[in-house]
Formats: C-alpha cells, structure tokens, sequence
C-alpha cells in the first residue's frame, strides 16, 4: 500500500490499523496525473483539491472514465464488494471444484511469513485455494483483527487460472466503529475499482502479452519439426475425389448435384454470401491431403489399412470464404473481452453449445457455449455447407451448430488428438457420435505465416512405421489463410490428427563435406493463428453435462463470456 507522502495528508487510524483517507489513497497512487486533474478544474482557483468535500475519484481524461463513490447511508451496517483471490495456480488440486457461483469462505492468517495481513480463501470443502490480493487484505486485516467486521457470502463471480473475482457482504459487528467503517467502505471500494481498471488493461493481449505468454514456446515447436525425415511440401497431394472408373473427378459437383442438394448453383455469387458468407464454389480449391505414406517405413498391410481409413477422408478448401466474412471474423476477435484463457499461449472461445477439451480422465476442462449472433450462425451454415459440397452429403443431424474459436498466440497448439473419445463419457457427452470435423484456419499475418504450419492425420491401430518423430503421419494438408480442412464423420475413432510447424528441408553445402546432407528446420509464426472448429451437439447438452459437473469431472470451467481482448493491429 502506497505511504501517502506525496499527497501532503496524515495517516489516520482505525480499528487499530493504519489507512491512507480513501481521497489520499487515489491521489498518492495516480501521482501527478491526479494531481494535475486537481489543479486544473476551473473552480479550483488555485487551491488544492483534498481540502475540499467531495466524494473520491479516479482521475481520467474523460468524465465517462470518473469513478464517484455514493456515500453510505447514515444506519447502513453493511455493503458488498468484489474482491480478488490470487494464487490458485499453488492450489491446483482444490480449485478444481470451483465453478461459477461457488462459495468461498475467508479467514486471516496473521502468522504468515510473507505477509501479516494475509486472508487466506477456502473452497466448500474447507481447501485453502489462494489468498485475498495484498491490496485488499492490507485495508480488511485490522479490522478483522479486532473483530469489528463479518466477512460472509463469498461467491465466485468469475474465474481465470490463476485467480477469482468473488462477491463477499461485509457487516458492521462494533458500532462504535460506524465512522471508520465508512472509510473502510471508501477505501476497498476504491482499491477495487483501481484494480478493476487495471485488469481490463492488462486483459489486452498486446504485443508484451504474446512475449509473456508465449516465451519459449516456439523454440520447442522448431526442436520438434527438426525431427522430421520426410519433405512433406514435395509430397504429392491426392484429388478430392475419383469416379467409378478410378479417373479424377472434376471440381466443381454439376448442376443436377447442386440442385439436388438444394443449393444455390457453382456461380451464383449472390446466393452464397448471402447464405452462407461464402464464396461461390465455382472458385473454390479443393484437394484431398498429402499422401506421407509411400515415405513411411513399415509394411504394406499397414500401408493398406492407412488408406482404408483415411481415403477420401480429409480434405483441404482453400478460397473458400468471402472477403467480407473473413472481415467479420476479424472484427468479432478482436471485440471486447472476447477470449477466455485456456493455459499457455491459448486462448479459446464457443458459441452454441459447449465443449470439452483434454484427452485424459481428471484433465478435461468444460467450455460453456455464448449464445450465438448473426455471424456465428452464418459460420456453421458455411461449414454445414462446405462438408456437403466436398462429400456430396450432409453432416450428421442436426448438422454444426456450435462454433469454437482456438486461439494460440505463436505455438502451433495441438498434438496429436481425438475431438472424442469413446471411453471417456464426460468428454463426448455434449457431442453426437460420428462427429465430423470442419475447421476454418484464420492467421493474423497471412502474408508472411502462409504455409508454415500443417495438420497431419494418423491411423490410431496397427500403424507403427519406424522412426519417433512426430511427422510420421499418413496424411497431411498444409495450412493456409481462411482455408478450411474437413475431416469425414466416423474418422474420430479411427484416427488422430494434429496442428505442426511445417518442417524446412536445405542443403548443407559446406566444402568439407563428401556428400550434401539435409538441413531441418521451421520457420516460426509471426502473428497469431485461429482455429476455428464446427461441432455438432446435442440439443440438450447442457443438461446432459450437469451429472459430470456436479460430480466435479472437469478440472476448469471456461467461458461463456471472455476476459481477455486481443489487442488491434
């Protein structure tokens, strides 16, 4: 807590502890910057303002930024704050059992070597979870101490990995305190409101964001894409499809198709932005992936039973979306408070149902689905139609109608996975079974990050070719700006598939060598990628999860809303 020697006022006591004036505590902690607001009101006449009455505030340049706190009424005896727990990451094992609405109880720890005006914070079960941040505990602590307050009612308002927002009564126990309790009631609804300012600017995910949470990160996905044996960019890309006779078929499907399907024909420009926010077919790309097995050492009945899995399976779609959708995606990312912080350098977000993301029992983590908005539903409708339009048939019923935006900052995010998993109810539950996969790749910097990544897909039985790095996959498609890579329904319990740093091969053309050897390496993104996912759930989903989140299954909870902003550049 700041001394208040620059704001030329005294220390005043109360309930046997120091505080600052809660004017004091603004002016010394803004520095001139309150300063200077002071002296510049016109009816200041020169004086200064902390002689004057007035209810404190936070100075800012503009009066919609003015914080004014509204006095306590003469008998009020108590009032509600927001207050901030810190610290859960120590505490991991009993914060899993925090949700929204959660109860938390506070209790002092006077003898606490780092701080001895520590309030530690408990879960339901009486598990200590982290501790009141140091600013609020300073101002709560003395008159905990004397017994002149009662701290009750603590719930979970929001929640990121590392700390909560809770809402907590505060009741008057003394009333010869009445006076001090109304500095107290001054004094943490200030700090409250300083830190709440402050955590909205340090939610933008701004350039120094990306350097905290994604240090190091990339230099692992680099070492990773070292161990690759295969040029996959030289590797020959398989067609969409092929007829009867085994000749390639010619893109776009023909007119009785389209028709049939109940869709608007291969050129009609109109009709699929309009619909769907797509461009018309008639410009669309579409290859099957790369074909990594004739590389792979192992044998050909593993060979054989790789392309049975995986033929005509995934698919890669490139100029796909309109110049105006990709806009709309842009602008909705960077809306306020948009992400929630899943871990590392991601981010994530749904709207519709939800989700949940982990592959092991005790590690799963439920995001909960935003209700959609005009732009998120005309993304599942370009989905839905983009999986028909490659397999020349509708996903399953009752077709995508969630959406999941993944962010990763700099690393390319996703090993080897399955989007669900058959013996890991809690996971699948909010999803149909066969769950097809279609997936909008979105890169900040297109211009110079184009390329540098690709999902690569592997059979999950009897494919061991030799070798232990991660690029010995069946199939691959490299990924580009607004491509969308589609992954056929039924595949998710035959197959894993994964994001990776698209590997380099070079020459290394040093005189003393008798022979050139390849070079291996990665080029790493310069912006952000978003992944953004179609998923068909249930109906009644939510209902569907409640048995697994009261029975505390989910290690975390995430969303609906976000926290965090990217930061527009």
């Amino acid at each position: 807590m700041s001394s208040g020697k620059n704001s030329g006022n005294k220390r005043k006591s109360f309930g046997g502890f120091g505080f600052l004036t809660a004017l004091e505590f603004m002016n010394d902690d803004d520095n001139s910057n309150t300063a200077a607001a002071g002296n510049n009101n016109d009816d200041d006449n020169g004086t200064n303002n902390t002689t004057r009455k007035q209810h404190p505030t936070v100075a800012k340049d503009t009066p919609s930024d003015r914080h004014v706190l509204k006095p306590m009424a003469s008998n009020q005896s108590s009032f509600t704050i927001n207050l901030t727990v810190r610290g859960l990451q120590f505490y991991k094992e009993n914060v899993q059992s925090i949700d929204i609405e959660s109860t938390i109880s506070l209790q002092r720890q006077p003898n606490n070597e780092h701080d001895e005006n520590a309030i530690a914070a408990y879960n339901g079960m009486q598990q200590q979870v982290g501790h009141v941040a140091k600013e609020q505990a300073a101002i709560l602590a003395g008159f905990m101490d004397e017994n002149n307050i009662k701290l009750e009612g603590g719930l979970v308002k929001e929640q990121t990995d590392t700390m909560l927002s809770i809402s907590i009564d505060v009741t008057l126990l003394n009333e010869d305190k009445r006076d001090d309790f109304e500095t107290l009631y001054q004094q943490i609804s200030g700090v409250t409101y300083k830190a709440k300012k402050q955590a909205k600017r340090s939610s933008i995910i701004d350039e120094a964001a990306v350097e905290e949470y994604a240090s190091g990160i990339t230099k692992q996905d680099s070492e990773t894409a070292a161990t690759c044996t295969i040029d996959i960019c030289q590797q020959p890309t398989l067609p969409w499809k092929k007829n009867e006779d085994g000749s390639e078929a010619s893109w776009p499907p023909g007119p009785e198709v389209l028709e049939k399907m109940c869709v608007g024909q291969a050129n009609d420009e109109a009709w699929w932005q309009e619909n769907a926010g797509l461009k018309p077919p008639s410009q669309w790309n579409v290859q099957g992936a790369i074909d990594l097995l004739p590389n792979l050492s192992m044998s050909r009945d593993q060979k054989a039973r790789a392309s049975d899995v995986l033929d005509d399976a995934v698919h890669g779609v490139t100029n796909v979306w309109s110049d105006e959708t990709l806009e709309g995606m842009r602008d909705l990312m960077h809306s306020e408070n948009f992400w929630s912080h899943r871990g590392a350098d991601a981010f994530i977000r749904s709207f519709g149902g939800p989700y949940v993301l982990g592959q092991q029992e005790g590690k799963l983590k439920l995001i909960k689905g935003s209700p959609h908005i005009p732009l998120t539903e005309k993304i599942c409708r370009g989905h839905n139609l983009v999986y028909e339009m490659v397999h020349c048939e509708k996903p399953p019923a009752p077709g995508f109608n969630t959406i999941i935006f993944g962010l990763n900052l700099r690393r390319s995010g996703f090993h080897y996975h399955q989007d669900t998993i058959a013996s890991l109810k809690p996971k699948n539950e909010p999803m149909i079974r066969n769950q097809p996969v279609v997936t909008t790749v979105y890169y900040q910097k297109p211009s110079v990050d184009d390329g540098k990544e690709l999902v690569l897909w592997k059979p999950l039985l009897n494919f061991k070719p030799k070798g232990d790095s991660l690029y010995l996959a069946a199939r691959g498609i490299r990924t580009t700006h607004g491509m969308i890579h589609v992954q056929r329904a039924g595949l998710q319990g035959h197959a894993q598939h994964g994001i990776f740093h698209t590997p380099l091969f070079s020459k290394n053309e040093e005189e003393d060598d008798e022979e050139d050897e390849n070079i291996v390496s990665s080029d790493p993104r310069r912006g952000y990628r978003v992944a953004i996912t179609a998923r068909i759930t249930h109906p009644d989903s939510e209902k569907r999860l409640d048995p697994f989140i009261k029975n505390s299954h989910y290690q975390k909870i995430i969303g609906p809303n976000g926290l965090s902003s990217l930061h527009l550049s």
